[in-house]
């Protein structure tokens, strides 16, 4: 039973995402894409949360107070998520629904695909030397009703705030769900977020390849169906596989397996219309939203961003292509000095009042 409950709330997952996604994406001037909404509410929701998250640390405030918080604020976006996007969604959901029946062999593909991949990683035995770390920082927040003030791996207390998980509150978003659902976090960390992971990344495939192939379903599903064989066939540390089939539940798998490609996604629809504002502005959420996942994302989507986007200046003869990518690529530079700063000893947050 909990782990048909785990399961569930994976989709529970989606849904408060994309709910999320419709206080930004819905408006009756356009068309609302169902993909684009939930992936534009899953980086609106971490971004809220971390902006809840870090005065609660910096107040040396409870976890249960920063769960009561956030089930108030999700709650509300949600119910103005609702309010917003229900009368576009019908439209929305009829369309979809009208070009699976048109193609419907090949989205029954497409459902086999990410369901039996999902089933082969999901039963498979996942350890890795970090999987201590981040089942152990979710169930040490419960245990202690604190927020990063014990360390994960041993349980001493902590005088200051480690800046490499400082603003990547990835883990502590569990902590609260965890309290907020009653379930334990091993099914949490191990089921609901690595299921979650699954779906997020053939959403973002999916994406990808209805940008690249247009209306041909069946193209689709055949990028789909080679980018899952390359995953199976290709777990290495060097590569994204291994943390999608043997790390799901860390941040780093959603950095290398949504905000990556996600990005990738990105340059391809500016490489259509450059002057979409509204692709930039899902580029700079992502890039907001990105390291509240992983401290990596501060490094690595700075340097997705400047090998794809600004290209386009050169590509579309258009200098204003560079303030606008300079301008995505802040948040993670800004944190990244932060990181420095703290390494120098410069900028150290305690757990205590000084």
């Amino acid at each position: 039973m909990q782990v048909v409950t785990a399961l569930t709330l994976a989709l529970v997952n989606i849904i408060i995402y994309f709910l999320f996604g419709c206080v930004l994406c819905a408006s009756k001037k356009r068309e609302l894409s169902l993909t684009r909404t939930v992936f534009a509410g899953f980086f609106f929701y971490y971004l809220l949360f971390t902006l809840c998250c870090i005065p609660i640390m910096l107040r040396w405030r409870p976890l249960h107070v920063l769960a009561r918080l956030w089930a108030a604020v999700a709650l509300a976006v949600c119910i103005l998520g609702a309010a917003r996007g229900i009368e576009l969604c019908k439209p929305a959901i009829g369309k979809a629904a009208s070009f699976i029946r048109s193609h419907i062999a090949a989205f029954a593909g497409m459902v086999c695909i990410v369901s039996v991949f999902a089933a082969i990683v999901l039963i498979s035995y996942q350890f890795t030397l970090d999987a201590s770390f981040y089942v152990g920082d979710v169930t040490t927040a419960l245990q202690t009703d604190t927020v990063r003030m014990y360390d994960a791996f041993t349980g001493d207390w902590q005088d200051h705030y480690d800046m490499r998980y400082f603003f990547a509150t990835f883990p502590m978003n569990d902590a609260v769900m965890c309290s907020l659902f009653r379930i334990h976090p091993l099914l949490w960390c191990k089921i609901t977020i690595s299921l979650t992971a699954i779906l997020l990344t053939f959403m973002v495939l999916y994406m990808i390849g209805r940008q690249l192939y247009g209306a041909s379903a069946g193209r689709i599903c055949l990028f789909m169906l080679f980018a899952a064989v390359a995953d199976f066939f290709m777990i290495t540390i060097y590569t994204t596989a291994a943390f999608l089939t043997t790390r799901n539940y860390e941040g780093k798998c959603l950095l290398a397996n949504v905000v990556l490609p996600g990005i990738l996604y990105i340059y391809i629809r500016l490489l259509e219309d450059v002057r979409d504002m509204r692709t930039w502005l899902l580029l700079l959420l992502t890039a907001l939203g990105s390291p509240v996942l992983s401290s990596t994302s501060n490094m690595l989507v700075p340097a997705m961003i400047g090998v794809t986007i600004v290209p386009l200046a050169f590509i579309k003869k258009d200098v204003a292509v560079l303030p606008k990518a300079v301008l995505c690529m802040l948040p993670g530079v800004t944190l990244t000095v932060i990181y420095i700063l703290y390494v120098k000893n410069i900028i150290v947050f305690y757990t205590f009042p000084r």
